[in-house]
C-alpha cells in the first residue's frame, strides 16, 4: 500500500478542518463522512486544484484522519491549557 505524497496545503487543510471542529463539532462527522466516502469509492478529491484522481486506501485515509486529529486535540489541549491558566490567574489577581 502506497501513501500518496501531497502538496502542504492539504496536509494543512486537513489539521485547519480538526482546529475548526473543536469550535463546530459537527465538522467531526462531515470530515469522517467525506474521507470515508473517498474510501469507499477509490477516489482522491483535491479540492484547491478540482481534481478527482483514482485510487485511495486506508493507509493515506487514516493518515488524513490523523492530521485532521492533530489539529482537533492540540487546539482542544491548548484550550483547556487557557482556560486553567487563566482561572488560576485571575484566582491569584483577586483579593
Amino acid at each position: 500500500m502506497k501513501a500518496y505524497d501531497k502538496p502542504l496545503i492539504y496536509t494543512l487543510s486537513h489539521i485547519a478542518t480538526g482546529i475548526i471542529a473543536v469550535f463546530f463539532p459537527v465538522w467531526i462527522w462531515v470530515f469522517l463522512a467525506y474521507q470515508l466516502l473517498q474510501l469507499a469509492l477509490d477516489i482522491r478529491f483535491f479540492g484547491a486544484h478540482f481534481h478527482i484522481k483514482r485510487g485511495n486506501n486506508f493507509v493515506h485515509t487514516a493518515r488524513k484522519i490523523g492530521e485532521f486529529a492533530l489539529g482537533y486535540f492540540v487546539t482542544l489541549l491548548g484550550l483547556q491549557s487557557y482556560k486553567k491558566l487563566h482561572k488560576s490567574s485571575k484566582e491569584k489577581i483577586e483579593f
